[in-house]
């Protein structure tokens, strides 16, 4: 599943969900979508496929896509800006920002999947992050993702970062996300407080 789409299924996803606040950024690297000048993923196809409107395009952008699109009462801007998370929305006043990865869909030789899931996480890191915001790692489902997954969120130090692993389906379903309501955001909050104040 090209980076593009993972992409495209969370944001849909994201505007699904009780609170969802009306309108979701999805950055797209422009190489994603071609290579070596072959186009991989047809985004426009896509969004028109799953009832996306253009609002308004981006004149600026050399990317036909690069547009404000709108399905019932939400909003998507999609766009080719760097230094910012692949997904970015706000459900129930939380900030979701997501870095999501390519992932093949069939079983391939080399495990592909480690290095591309080491690198959504190494990403997400790095974003510039509140303690309330909501910080994913977005890669399809796939059984080799889920055995990763399942393994990775145990491990001490992901559970420390916050982050969270989701895996994105094509049949819209995505599923390693948390609830996101103001309870989660203040057992949070409390948690973190803990750990700033330490053991002793």
């Amino acid at each position: 599943m090209p980076e593009a789409e993972v992409s495209l299924r969370l944001a849909g996803y994201l505007t699904e969900l009780p609170g969802f606040g009306g309108h979701v950024d999805v950055a797209i690297d422009g190489a994603s979508v071609k290579v070596h000048g072959e186009e991989v993923f047809n985004i426009s196809g896509y969004l028109l496929a799953n009832r996306w409107q253009l609002v308004t395009a981006d004149a600026k952008s050399r990317n036909t896509w690069a547009a404000t699109y709108r399905r019932d009462n939400a909003t998507m801007r999609v766009h080719s800006q760097s230094g910012v998370g692949d997904v970015e929305a706000i459900v129930s006043g939380r900030r979701v920002v997501a870095e999501c990865k390519k992932g093949p869909l069939v079983r391939k030789p080399g495990s592909p999947e480690y290095p591309l899931l080491t690198a959504a996480i190494g990403q997400a890191l790095l974003f510039r992050a509140s303690a309330e915001d909501i910080i994913l790692a977005a890669v399809p489902d796939t059984p080799a993702f889920q055995r990763i997954a399942f393994e990775w969120r145990e491990r001490p130090r992901l559970k420390a970062s916050g982050i969270q692993i989701v895996l994105v389906s094509r049949t819209g379903a995505v599923s390693g996300l948390s609830q996101i309501d103001a309870q989660t955001m203040e057992t949070d909050a409390a948690t973190n407080a803990v750990k700033t104040a330490g053991p002793y």
